[in-house]
């Protein structure tokens, strides 16, 4: 079984599970981006009302064009997410079904844009990080609260979805992070034992997610305030991971 190093204390897993945004991906920029995107798509779809509604709950400001990175927009599951947006829409009069109905619509058609148009940025060593473990014989997987298939495609975008054995997201179960759900689905496809396992994250949810789903220990990169337990190592990122056959 391949070693990884960190902190000092050699970790013999088989597998290690990794979240996306502010761990692999520059989550700020790409969510100030997609922001501005669902902004105006509900504007058009559901009008201005309702998106200036919708912006302060999810943590935008249209005006400055900045966004809180702890907010809904990062932070929330894609279920939470839009049941938000619907909130804001039925708010202004849109009886409920309809809301819903137009914020799906209005969130789809913004995943289609920024896919299309916005240029995703691993964060600075990321991919010789994830290709040294992979080349070092662990088995690599994503479990992200982010739907399923836009991750699918973020990671072809970055040329890193040959990397990964297994990619988990929000349609994989309804019970997002901190919920081990996520964890334990990606487990079990790859035929893995949670025990044989770690997960490397960027926010105390992911913590919890990991002492729940039974893992080995959890790794938090980035400047996350996490509680010292047991089983939690830090890194300042992907980029400084160590491993050896």
């Amino acid at each position: 079984m391949s070693v990884l190093v960190v902190d000092g204390e050699k970790l013999r897993v088989k597998l290690i599970l990794f979240d996306v945004d502010g761990t692999l991906v520059d989550d700020e920029d790409r969510y100030k981006n997609l922001a501005a995107l669902r902004f105006e798509a509900l504007v058009t779809r559901a009008g201005l009302a309702a998106a200036e509604a919708w912006a302060p709950l999810g943590g935008y400001d249209p005006k400055k064009r900045v966004i809180d990175i702890n907010g809904a927009i990062a932070k929330a599951s894609r279920r939470e997410d839009l049941a938000i947006a619907a909130a804001a829409i039925y708010t202004t009069g849109i009886p409920w079904h309809e809301a819903r109905k137009l914020a799906e619509q209005a969130y789809a058609v913004a995943d289609i844009i920024q896919l299309r148009d916005y240029i995703p940025r691993l964060f600075p060593g990321t991919e010789a990080g994830l290709r040294r473990v992979k080349k070092a014989g662990f088995s690599l997987g994503i479990a992200t609260n982010g739907p399923t298939a836009i991750t699918e495609e973020l990671l072809r975008i970055l040329n890193i979805r040959d990397l990964f054995d297994v990619v988990a997201g929000s349609e994989d179960t309804p019970n997002p992070k901190p919920s081990p759900d996520l964890l334990l689905v990606a487990c079990k496809r790859v035929g893995v034992n949670p025990s044989d396992a770690l997960y490397v994250g960027d926010q105390p949810v992911d913590a919890e997610a990991t002492e729940a789903a039974g893992f080995a220990a959890s790794i938090i990169v980035g400047p996350a305030k996490v509680e010292p337990t047991r089983g939690v190592h830090r890194l300042l990122s992907v980029a400084d991971l160590a491993a050896h056959p």
